[in-house]
């Protein structure tokens, strides 16, 4: 997890977050114990209030379930959601301003895919 919060949006949103991107990289795994409230206050320095809605929500949407007595646990299929979620955001959050910066730069479509696929090997090294 990552303490840095922005402040320019729902600080919630960004606890929620930092927990689905742990599950997504395998650092929470199914039936694991995420931090609990507590630890969660006092690593991102925030309001009880304001982490508790964010691992509600967590709750509500079928990523973590509670075990009674002894904290917060990741769901079975958490990971298979967050891709799906995650997956179906991907163009509009990313190709589409992508290809509408590209077009205004005049770029074309094989100049983009050569990028991508040049960044894409320089990560992977």
């Amino acid at each position: 997890m990552n303490p840095e919060l922005d402040i320019s949006r729902p600080l919630f949103s960004q606890v929620k977050e930092a927990i689905e991107n742990d599950i997504l990289a395998g650092r929470l795994n199914a039936d694991e114990q995420i931090p609990s409230n507590s630890q969660l206050v006092a690593f991102f320095g925030l309001n009880p209030v304001t982490v508790h809605k964010g691992v509600s929500q967590l709750t509500d949407e079928g990523i973590v379930y509670k075990k009674r007595g002894l904290g917060m646990f990741v769901e079975q299929n958490a990971r298979a959601i967050l891709q799906a979620r995650r997956q179906a955001a991907f163009s509009s959050e990313y190709i589409r301003p992508l290809v509408k910066q590209a077009q205004t730069l005049g770029m074309s479509a094989n100049e983009v895919c050569k990028l991508v696929k040049e960044t894409w090997t320089e990560e992977n090294k």
